[in-house]
């Protein structure tokens, strides 16, 4: 099989050294390292590549409107990386990305091993103790449900994390510009950079984008980026946005009309939530291990009942769901 050839748009720094580094290391052919402030698309176009890795910044950001075209291409695979994160990964942290980068360059699933193994490193063996841990600690889902008794409206909740910008950029990229729910994006950003995360949620669905604020009635086919310390009730009629004195619980939302997606590195504190809104008539989906940077939320979720899909098939149940 051959190598994927790669081309790697970022600026000069050390999020572009190491992401060098990483395409190398994961056994893809790098074909080009180019700065989209200085060169145009024909640079692109003539490296002829797979995949096209983008290492976002603000000024990357601006400057990748002249590249939309060649970038929506479906034949072309693109993939996003954030600058800052990429040029503090180091240690397992680097390793455990390099291994992720190199299961959905080559497509295959081998992300991270499925058991403990004592040869591997001291990270991975934490890591998967805690999640056995967390599994055991979690209580018996109680029969009350969270939700709101079947009267309103409900929406389509993304939660997603350390991992998830892609698979989000998957599922929004999936939606047809009338869709007939509204989409709740509950990403965790560090820094609470959600206007940031607002920029690059835009340039992959045909939806319209925004940063939720508290007063806000929701409007179905539009995208809301929930900050920090704002939920979702019912008022009348419709959806509004709260603020709230703790996370996002979504108990405003008629399960029977609801879907919650639980990405990677979604709040493990949503499955109680998920879980219930299910018992009421939810479409609730983890995303499948396979490529996923982080399952612990969906291995959690199906250990408790739930189950796990990849992110083709939750589009096509999202669409089947709601038809445009």
């Amino acid at each position: 099989m051959s190598r994927p050839r790669v081309v790697v748009l970022a600026r000069p720094g050390a999020g572009r050294d190491r992401t060098e580094a990483a395409v190398q290391e994961a056994g893809a052919a790098l074909v080009a390292v180019l700065d989209p402030c200085s060169v145009g698309v024909d640079a692109l176009q003539s490296a002829a590549p797979d995949v096209v890795l983008v290492v976002l910044d603000p000024v990357i950001e601006s400057a990748l409107g002249s590249f939309d075209a060649v970038l929506a291409d479906p034949a072309l695979r693109v993939m996003f990386d954030d600058a800052d994160v990429a040029s503090k990964r180091d240690g397992w942290e680097a390793a455990r990305w390099m291994r992720h980068l190199a299961a959905k360059l080559h497509g295959h699933a081998d992300v991270l091993p499925v058991a403990p193994d004592p040869d591997a490193p001291q990270g991975l063996q934490q890591e998967m103790e805690a999640l056995a841990l967390q599994v055991a600690a979690m209580p018996s889902l109680k029969p009350a449900p969270l939700q709101a008794p079947d009267q309103g409206q409900g929406a389509v909740v993304i939660s997603a994390g350390v991992g998830g910008p892609d698979a989000v950029r998957q599922i929004l990229g999936g939606l047809p510009q009338d869709f007939s729910r509204a989409v709740l994006l509950h990403q965790r950003v560090a820094g609470g950079q959600y206007d940031k995360l607002v920029r690059q949620m835009q340039r992959a669905t045909t939806l319209t984008v925004s940063l939720g604020q508290p007063g806000e009635v929701l409007v179905h086919g539009q995208v809301y980026v929930l900050p920090d310390l704002v939920d979702v009730q019912q008022s009348g009629d419709s959806l509004v946005l709260v603020a709230t004195d703790g996370a996002a619980r979504f108990a405003g939302l008629r399960a029977a009309d609801t879907a919650m997606l639980l990405l990677s590195g979604a709040d493990t504190a949503l499955v109680d939530v998920a879980l219930s809104l299910r018992l009421g008539g939810a479409l609730v989906y983890g995303q499948a291990p396979d490529n996923c940077f982080d399952p612990a939320t969906s291995k959690l979720l199906v250990a408790r009942g739930g189950e796990a899909r990849s992110l083709a098939e939750i589009s096509r149940l999202l669409l089947q769901r709601w038809p445009a």
